[in-house]
């Protein structure tokens, strides 16, 4: 409800064969990665035919937009420009940097050596990009065009092959592996046609590959990209390993930085991920309505199927609120509607809050009239835009009352692992908990007086080790950062321990921690 975003989603294929082009592909993969970035949409891919060896198209937009599907002339013509039997990919959401074309992924890096010239893209964010760019730029003596990770990326790739001899891969990464603090699945492609994808040591963020045929390799963010596409059986690139796909399509998978401990993202279960994807080996739609089932048991209202209804909020809430109604022996119905053709709105400011709840839903007031409504959402950042939506369903659904249950527990700590929640000052439970359950269980009390600030009759939360059980991975490989305040990395500690200062000192202005 509140509007967090993931950094972006990746993608890359491999064909042996020349005359083969990705562009479809990388196309209906970056579609179905759509729920992890709608800011922008870009391919890089290699032609050893062409004179610009790889090349690189990217726009702001969502992907049916960049590619002009709208006018399948214009999609052809692109299609037939870019043409290439290898190639990486990339959606978009801003954590890092502002929201314009130049900061659109993948990134290109021209030279005259083929192995030096190169392209990349990358999902996560790099906490301790701040400490790496002081050094180049006083030392060094590089410019800085952008204000983004993705920037210190490329030229720690590029200064890890100075060289005049072609390194092994391994070693390259190894380099930026060791000096790098932070979430990165990275896809990366140079002008010899050798393609390298790459997986931070803690694991953050996903990346599943697999082969649609013996000649064809698929990699992605996502598990369901690679289904849709027609990829059978897949595996998850593990912590701090490197894949090496060759131009004549061998692979080399190799541990290019050493995992000390995993971090996996417990909100991708929760909310990123789409609900048809499997990832580490559990699958989304089965966590989240492992969480449904959790919630129920944690209900104290007097439910029955004539006054109570379920009503979940559109659309990564609906698994979580249909457990949680049968396990209640109530009814889970859509009493809000997502509006899935309004695309992306420029609505902004306190007072256009309710217009921009009204623009995202529509409600059904035959089911919402005279009911009490179970309002299960899948998680609860920053509470103004939750505020609005009770109001809605009171004022013009005619609903009897509104109680909340949230599948996440309370967020307690900004994220620096790629989520766009950096500073404590914007998370809305910390003004009220000022102490953490390590189980994640909180007073009725006090979570009756953060319901009465939003308009709602009642407020449960789902507890941290509900959500660990629903995920069914062993709590010390999950980066519940964002619920305890323990952060798997040095970086991450630092920054959380700056932001605390921040906001008792100065207060949190609109600059995020790590920048």
């Amino acid at each position: 409800m509140d509007d967090i975003h993931d950094k972006c989603g990746i993608a890359a294929v491999a064909s042996k064969d020349p005359s083969v082009s990705v562009v479809p592909y990388l196309y209906k993969l970056l579609l179905n990665l759509q729920n992890r970035g709608q800011l922008s949409a870009g391919i890089t891919t290699y032609n050893k035919e062409r004179s610009q060896l790889i090349d690189t198209y990217k726009q702001i937009g969502p992907v049916n937009e960049v590619f002009k599907t709208s006018n399948p002339i214009k999609t052809e013509i692109l299609f037939r420009k870019y043409k290439g039997n290898i190639g990486i990919g990339h959606v978009r959401y801003a954590t890092c940097g502002a929201n314009d074309r130049n900061y659109a992924m993948p990134f290109e890096r021209h030279h005259g050596r083929k192995w030096k010239w190169f392209s990349f893209a990358f999902n996560g964010n790099i906490a301790n990009y701040a400490e790496l760019k002081k050094p180049l730029l006083e030392k060094s003596g590089y410019h800085f065009v952008l204000n983004c990770d993705t920037e210190i990326i490329m030229h720690h790739l590029a200064r890890s092959q100075m060289g005049n001899e072609k390194e092994p891969f391994d070693k390259v990464f190894k380099e930026i592996g060791e000096k790098f603090d932070g979430a990165y699945s990275l896809a990366y492609l140079n002008a010899d046609g050798d393609m390298i994808l790459a997986r931070d040591p803690w694991g953050f963020r996903p990346l599943a590959y697999g082969r649609i045929d013996e000649d064809t390799f698929i990699a992605a963010s996502e598990s369901n990209a690679l289904a849709n596409i027609g990829v059978k059986e897949y595996e998850y690139l593990q912590p701090g390993e490197l894949l090496h796909i060759s131009k004549e399509g061998k692979i080399k998978k190799t541990q290019f930085v050493e995992s000390k401990r995993k971090a996996y993202c417990m909100f991708e279960w929760i909310y990123f991920a789409n609900v048809s994807s499997v990832l580490e080996g559990k699958s989304v739609y089965v966590t989240r309505t492992n969480l449904g089932k959790e919630l129920a048991a944690l209900e104290t209202e007097p439910v029955n199927k004539d006054d109570y209804i379920v009503v979940p909020v559109p659309d990564t809430a609906k698994a979580s609120g249909d457990a949680m109604a049968f396990e209640l022996g109530i009814p889970s119905k859509e009493g809000l509607i997502r509006n899935r053709f309004v695309g992306r709105t420029f609505i902004e400011g306190d007072k256009s809050r309710r217009l921009k709840v009204k623009t995202k839903y529509s409600i059904v007031k035959e089911i919402l009239k005279d009911k009490k409504i179970i309002l299960v959402d899948d998680s609860l950042v920053r509470g103004t835009t939750l505020k609005e939506l009770i109001s809605y369903i009171k004022e013009e659904g005619g609903a009897k009352e509104v109680h909340i249950r949230v599948s996440c527990p309370p967020i307690m700590g900004p994220c620096f692992y790629g989520i766009d929640m950096s500073t404590i000052n914007e998370l809305w439970a910390p003004q009220y908990i000022k102490k953490i359950d390590p189980s994640g269980a909180y007073d009725q009390k006090l979570l009756n007086k953060m319901a009465e600030e939003i308009g709602a009759d009642s407020l449960i939360y789902n507890t941290i080790d509900g959500v660990v059980r629903s995920i069914g991975i062993e709590r010390k490989d999950l980066c519940l950062a964002c619920l305890d305040q323990n952060y798997p990395t040095k970086t991450g500690k630092k920054l959380f321990e700056r932001s605390c200062v921040a906001c008792n000192e100065r207060g949190c202005g609109k600059k995020r921690t790590y920048e």
